[in-house]
């Protein structure tokens, strides 16, 4: 559909974003999970510590982005924010869902 209807959206970079939030997000996912097996204070110094380096390392990567590839930030911004969100959904669910459920090992 982006390489039709949709062409001058697609921006190349795109599957390479999707893998990125893929990989930073199960690493994320399973230090976390690790943390949570002790302390609670731990999980959740662990949790707002991987929630700001996350944080910045997307901005820096936004900004790097825009700041080389004008042409393209709208879509560039606009697709990651959609990533963003529905990662940054799907980890909280399943962090409630392991933790709730004992699954933590």
């Amino acid at each position: 559909m982006y390489l039709t209807v949709l062409k001058e959206w697609f921006n190349y970079i795109f599957p390479f974003v999707i893998i990125y939030f893929l990989l930073f997000n199960t690493i994320q996912h399973y230090k976390l999970l690790k943390s949570s097996k002790g302390n609670p204070r731990a999980f959740f110094t662990n949790y707002m510590l991987w929630f700001g380096v996350k944080l910045g390392l997307n901005l820096t990567f936004i900004l790097v982005y825009v700041l080389l590839n004008r042409a393209q930030a709208l879509s560039f911004v606009l697709f990651f924010a959609f990533c963003y969100i529905v990662y940054t959904i799907y980890e909280v669910i399943a962090l409630i869902k392991s933790l709730n459920a004992g699954n933590v090992k």
